[in-house]
């Protein structure tokens, strides 16, 4: 199994790579899950954490991942606390379950699982990549967790005010505290325009940095050291000069065909538009599948391996 490569502010997803991704929908009454085929109408699979319930997409975060290391997929829902915060859910220790991350006031806070769908309180790891320690905002420093080294361990990975910082995981829910810099691709200030993200292209189990451009899809490739190369335009779609907002078209990058590579997915007005990974990193022109009335405001949609 392959490790998870690609888990970002807007998909804090843990994608395990046994089979091909499905849609998961947290709508106006309830959590609606769309099949890979994308053929079958999506079905309400769980009458909770909808809008309708009180779960609104400024004030709760909703995300799935394995809590008890049987291979699937939970609901994992953050309350009335609020969005103040970037939070995930990851497997740092490569036990096969996730713990859960968050980006706080101080630093990197971890409340590590203990196995079975519990969590331990949570601990500061790292002094760094907070909101008061570093300065680093939700609206403004994307933070990702991915393997940029090989090693099967999600690392940090932050969009600062010019350059891209990397701390690596020391195997324990720890971090080293030794960025690398001057990795950036887009610069953060954009980040209203271009979504980034950091996600296996190539199926060598590594991240790359992905970024979504005025002019299309940019890739970085990463160097297997845990820094990346020149990036290069991949595909002429997607991009902000295509019609593309980030207040409206939610844009994921998943495996949908299982051979490693993610592919893209992209909620445009009228559909759900695919671009299919080739397994090496090039993306042929996207289709489109109907996708229904959802509403950036008040829905929520993932993209992962459910079962």
């Amino acid at each position: 199994m392959k490790s998870e490569v690609g888990i970002t502010q807007e998909l804090p997803v843990p994608v395990k790579r046994v089979g091909a991704a499905d849609i998961i929908g947290f709508g106006q009454d309830g959590v609606t899950i769309l099949r890979n085929t994308f053929r079958p109408e999506p079905r309400l699979a769980i009458k909770n954490f909808g809008y309708n319930d009180g779960w609104h997409v400024e004030k709760h975060v909703r995300i799935v991942g394995d809590t008890t290391g049987n291979g699937l997929a939970d609901i994992i829902g953050f309350g009335d606390a609020g969005v103040l915060h970037v939070r995930y859910a990851a497997d740092l220790r490569k036990k096969g379950f996730v713990d859960l991350i968050g980006f706080g006031d101080a630093g990197v806070f971890v409340a590590l699982n203990n196995g079975n769908g519990n969590f331990a309180p949570a601990k500061l790891v790292l002094k760094d990549f907070g909101y008061v320690v570093g300065g680093w905002k939700v609206g403004r420093h994307l933070r990702f967790l991915a393997d940029t080294t090989g090693d099967g361990l999600p690392d940090i990975v932050g969009f600062g005010e010019s350059s891209v910082f990397v701390s690596f995981n020391n195997g324990d829910g720890t971090f080293q505290h030794t960025p690398f810099k001057d990795l950036g691709i887009i610069t953060p200030g954009e980040l209203g325009f271009h979504p980034r993200f950091v996600a296996d292209t190539t199926g060598d189990g590594l991240g790359d940095i992905v970024g979504f451009g005025s002019g299309g899809v940019y890739v970085a490739r990463n160097n297997g050291d845990g820094t990346f190369a020149t990036a290069t335009i991949v595909l002429y779609e997607f991009g902000y000069d295509h019609g593309w907002r980030v207040d409206k078209h939610p844009r994921f990058l998943a495996d949908l065909t299982g051979n490693g590579a993610v592919d893209i997915v992209g909620f445009g007005e009228d559909a759900v538009w695919v671009s299919y990974n080739d397994g090496k990193g090039n993306f042929p022109a996207a289709f489109a599948f109907n996708d229904g009335q959802w509403a950036v405001d008040k829905t929520v949609r993932w993209v992962s391996n459910m079962f």
